[in-house]
């Protein structure tokens, strides 16, 4: 199980060597008691005979976010006040049960698609509780948002009702106008359980943007179906989420976090740090942390999920793998709001909302009343990427770097994915690729029977052929699908982006080819004042080759050759598949690396060799890099031209037979 964690956008982490190499986690790597599991679910209800049908809404309630730009004069951007009773959300496709007087399960079900819990009683008069979960698992929505790792128990709102003799005699009790309502307000309930439902209802609004736009909304659209072609629901995901607590401290970290584990299916939403909601920063009233997290889960059930992840910011040259899997995840939650807005207001999901939090990433910090600056993280997805005020805009960029840069890769998507009819600029109209093409692409599925065990051919879900995902293979298997416009192209062309992976992860072949020049390198530099460690320009110091190794002997070389005063210093590094990146500060500090298989760190020589020997069959990440170690831009100003060769025989990169 790898071991890394996915953290939501523009996190900025001090993590050690170990930690940023992360994935999933076992509960030994935390708990410190043992857990319970999970409470069953009791969601198909008991048959009664005559009975009397009780009808009760569950509605959540919420904090709602202002969100203008610019933002207004009196700086009223962030999470408001709790919305009146008249706005609550409802809570649909949720658990129910019903307790008699004694505390006896005696019915039990799910919501409706309105939230409204309907269920048969026995006519037997009495005082009865209604409890809601913060769990669904049917067709529609399988999730379950928990307190905490050790007990396992979903958050729950209850309401007492009384069957009467009246009732018993008309067989109904209507309690349509007396809702059972989450609380969102930590004055009038400590556990904030409106926290929980939000989470629950944006997953919810995650699978049926999903259902709608890839064509498996049902025959009749929005009921469920067993023909999987025509039907689509997420697998379970497990949510852990408690008002003023921060789930990073599980890992013994206290930097306030949400995040997602790969492997394990589990999100992990920040409620706040020390029994603070008003002035910290929390994420279960942040839609786009929610989904963005979520988009995570998607990646790794449904798509290809190789991130290493670790630190990221948007204003940074980063790993391509961690750039796609950020960028990902940050374009779905856009797209996700956008056609939940549109949805609302009867319009096209492929349009850019006038709303600009429904097109923004967001992500707040506290609320109004107790915070000062309570919009913590905020860019916008429908930006033009040489537009110098946009985080990670790509104006005075190299070309290709569009593939290191997590925002622009968001950008990309969103825009790429709105109608040719809707402009982001003055002359720059959306890229019109539908969200059922993207998911071809990033999923493999189909309404012709691809899945996940099945997959598309030219899909990043086909991992035995495209086992790194990142955005030039990506946008490459998006053209070869012939999925492309016009418009899309011109969208790549602004954002710095290619459709290949020769920027990143080309496929080693035997062939003829000239020789690859790095002209100059990059200074090394941490990432923000809080960082431990300086980094390598992943772009400008590095070339990645994808490698399919046949398990024998061989060796693999780099001929080197030179031109001014200060050529860079080629190194030689062969990565297993699933690498974290090795920083100079550390190999030059002594520690080792799991993730490297074979090294070659020659200084100033015309070859570097490394010998295959030993090495298991299967894919590797070979990385020719400078060594730009405590070296200034001066110091790398000339060039080093280098060619690959397998014993004797040149290799070349091309894109993935």
């Amino acid at each position: 199980m790898k071991s890394r964690i996915l953290a939501a956008a523009i996190c900025i982490l001090s993590l050690s060597i170990t930690a940023c190499g992360g994935g999933g986690f076992s509960p030994n790597d935390y708990a410190s008691r043992p857990a319970s599991a999970e409470p069953a679910y009791y969601g198909s209800p008991k048959d009664v005979s005559d009975p009397v049908v009780v009808t009760i809404p569950a509605k959540f309630l919420y904090r709602a976010l202002t969100f203008n730009i610019p933002e207004d004069s009196g700086n009223r951007n962030g999470l408001g006040a709790v919305v009146s009773a008249a706005n609550a959300f409802p809570i649909p496709f949720a658990e129910f049960h019903v307790y008699d007087s004694g505390g006896n399960r005696v019915q039990q079900g799910e919501t409706n698609t309105q939230g409204v819990a309907i269920f048969e009683m026995p006519k037997t008069t009495g005082t009865y509780t209604l409890r809601v979960f913060s769990r669904a698992y049917n067709d529609y929505l399988k999730v379950s948002v928990l307190e905490d790792i050790y007990a396992n128990t979903p958050y729950s709102i209850s309401k007492t009702f009384t069957i009467g003799s009246s009732n018993v005699t008309s067989g109904t009790l209507d309690l349509t106008s007396s809702p059972v309502y989450a609380e969102a307000n930590e004055a009038i309930s400590s556990k904030v359980e409106g926290g929980a439902f939000n989470i629950m209802y944006d997953i919810l609004l995650a699978n049926e943007y999903i259902r709608r736009n890839i064509n498996k909304n049902g025959t009749v659209a929005g009921q469920p179906e067993t023909n999987t072609n025509k039907w689509w629901v997420a697998e379970k995901v497990t949510v852990y989420w408690k008002a003023g607590f921060n789930p990073y401290s599980y890992f013994n970290s206290s930097s306030p976090l949400s995040f997602y584990s790969p492997g394990e299916r589990k999100l992990y939403i920040l409620g706040g740090v020390n029994g603070d909601v008003k002035g910290s920063d929390t994420d279960h009233f942040d839609d786009s942390v929610i989904l963005h997290e979520y988009g995570h889960f998607l990646e790794d059930v449904y798509g290809n999920s190789e991130s290493p992840g670790g630190s990221h910011n948007g204003n940074f040259i980063i790993d391509a793998r961690l750039a796609w899997s950020e960028g990902w995840a940050n374009y779905l939650q856009g797209a996700i709001l956008t056609g939940a807005d549109a949805k609302g207001n009867s319009a096209s999901e492929d349009r850019i909302p006038t709303s600009k939090k429904f097109h923004y990433y967001v992500d707040t910090y506290g609320y109004k009343g107790g915070c000062s600056t309570c919009i913590g993280i905020s860019f916008n997805l429908a930006a033009v990427g040489t537009d110098t005020s946009q985080p990670d805009n790509v104006n005075s960029d190299l070309a290709g770097t569009g593939t290191f840069r997590e925002v622009s890769i968001a950008r990309t998507l969103y825009k790429s994915t709105r109608s040719t009819s809707s402009s982001y600029d003055t002359l720059k109209p959306g890229g019109g690729v539908t969200f059922a093409n993207i998911w071809k692409v990033f999923a493999g599925e189909d309404t012709s029977s691809h899945n996940r065990a099945n997959p598309l051919s030219l899909s990043l879900a086909n991992t035995a052929k495209y086992p790194i995902p990142n955005v030039g293979l990506f946008n490459w298997l998006l053209d070869q699908s012939n999925f492309d416009t016009t418009q899309w192209n011109d969208i790549l062309t602004e954002e710095k982006q290619n459709k290949t992976t020769q920027d990143y992860a080309y496929f080693l072949s035997a062939g003829t080819c000239s020789g690859v020049t790095f002209n100059g390198g990059a200074a090394e530099v941490k990432m923000s004042t809080s960082d431990s460690v300086r980094r390598s320009n992943q772009q400008k110091n590095n070339d990645f080759y994808l490698y399919k190794h046949d398990g024998g002997s061989a060796t693999l070389s780099i001929d080197i050759s030179t031109s001014g005063s200060y050529p860079p210093d080629l190194d030689l590094i062969l990565y297993y598949g699933s690498y974290v990146y090795f920083e100079d500060d550390y190999w030059y500090a002594n520690y080792k690396s799991p993730y490297i298989a074979k090294q070659s760190r020659t200084v100033a020589s015309s070859s570097e060799t490394v010998s295959l020997s030993g090495l298991p069959a299967g894919y590797y990440m070979l990385n020719v890099k400078i060594n730009a170690y405590g070296k200034d831009n001066w110091q790398m100003a000339g060039s080093s031209t280098y060619t690959i060769r397998k014993g004797s025989q040149q290799l070349c990169g091309t894109e993935q037979p």
